[in-house]
C-alpha cells in the first residue's frame, strides 16, 4: 500500500537537514505550506514573497534550500 504524502525538504550545504511529511489531503497542504513558510520566515524572508515561493514549491538563499514534494 502506498501512502500519498506532500513533504516539506530542507537541505543546508548540500546536506539533507529534515523531511517533514502530511497527508496529501487539504488538511496535510494546508500543516505543510504552513511549515515551509516558517522555514522561508526564518531565512528571513519578508511575508509578502513566501505565497510565490509556495507557488514555485521552491526557495534558495545561500547554501540553504527547502522544497515541497508531493509523493505516492
Amino acid at each position: 500500500m502506498k501512502i500519498q504524502t506532500v513533504n516539506v525538504i530542507e537541505y543546508e550545504d548540500d546536506n539533507l537537514i529534515g523531511i517533514t511529511s502530511y497527508t496529501d489531503d487539504e488538511e496535510g497542504n494546508k500543516e505543510a505550506e504552513e511549515v515551509f513558510a516558517l522555514c522561508c520566515k526564518d531565512q528571513g524572508v519578508d511575508d509578502q514573497d513566501i505565497p510565490s515561493y509556495i507557488e514555485d514549491g521552491y526557495y534558495e538563499q545561500g547554501t540553504y534550500q527547502v522544497f515541497i514534494s508531493h509523493s505516492a
